[in-house]
């Protein structure tokens, strides 16, 4: 486990470098999220989710679309979110950057510095509240809030939200870090401290074997869980592969309906805010594994 967790912390490291890149004016989202997902099947993982682009006030789940026309522009504040499994074993990380400007430089220090302190204090058995209070401090030093309503997490294998969050504040949560593999996730924003839903994202995770009576959509999700187990998978991922062999829009719905599928809302801020966030994933046992340092 911990070996396939390597190999995976191992390609993620060489996509930051790729993906920052190309984090450049003119260069579209879906570009570079193709580009960056290629790359790392390319070098023998698979991404563990599909690549976060999220700009400005949106604080997660953007993935571009089919088609998507969106391009990257000069002080755009890109929070770059992306994983790696390998066997089923996720890194999931993260950075923001400014393009060709400074003015949100202490935003972005904010969530750094926080995701900084607490691997300076991470370890077995910590109470994670601890690990909120830590992010909390360091963001309100710098003038700014945490996002309450978000928050880090347990991952297991196949499982990238696995039960156990990792607060961004001081939530008096007595729990515990046990053994295994977690991240850690501080968003900064200078609005309201909140994030809200604002459209479907188009990303989708199976969460139910619940019996299906339509035999070809039945088939269809059946390749599903195949191809992904229960990662986090993009609609474009399917589009050339099912467009025109089955009404893919229909078939997605119809899961989604009968509970096999869910879909993640794209989130903003709440107070139209900027968001930043930084993240890395940690494996805990007796020794802290930071696995992007």
């Amino acid at each position: 486990m911990l070996e396939d967790l390597k190999k995976a912390a191992s390609i993620a490291k060489k996509i930051r470098n790729d993906a920052e890149k190309l984090l450049k004016p003119g260069e579209s989202l879906y570009n570079i999220a193709e580009t960056i997902e290629t790359k790392i099947i390319d070098l023998g993982g698979f991404p563990g989710f599909p690549v976060n682009i999220s700009i400005n006030n949106i604080a997660a789940h953007y993935t571009p679309k089919v088609n998507d026309d969106k391009k990257i522009k000069d002080g755009d504040v890109v929070k770059f979110d992306y994983g790696v499994h390998v066997n089923g074993y996720i890194i999931d990380t993260a950075f923001t950057v400014e393009i060709n400007d400074n003015k949100y430089k202490d935003l972005i220090d904010a969530s750094k510095e926080a995701l900084d302190n607490v691997r300076k204090i991470i370890k077995k058995d910590l109470e994670v509240s601890k690990i909120g209070e830590i992010i909390d401090n360091t963001i309100k030093s710098k003038g700014f809030k945490p996002i309450y309503n978000l928050s880090g997490h347990r991952i297991e294998r196949y499982i990238l939200h696995a039960g156990v969050s990792i607060p961004n504040y001081n939530n008096n949560s007595k729990i515990r870090l046990s053994e295994g593999t977690y991240a850690v996730e501080p968003f900064a924003t200078n609005g309201a401290g909140f994030a809200e839903d604002y459209t479907l994202s188009g990303i989708y995770s199976i969460i139910s074997d619940k019996p299906i009576r339509d035999p070809n959509i039945r088939r269809f999700f059946m390749e599903l869980y195949k191809d992904y187990n229960t990662i986090p998978f993009a609609y474009r991922w399917l589009y050339n592969k099912y467009n025109g062999k089955i009404n893919l829009n229909i078939a997605i719905e119809y899961l989604k309906k009968n509970g096999n599928l869910y879909e993640y809302p794209v989130l903003i801020e709440q107070g139209d805010g900027i968001v930043t966030q930084f993240e890395t994933t940690f494996y805990i046992n007796n020794e802290i594994f930071d696995m992007m340092s």
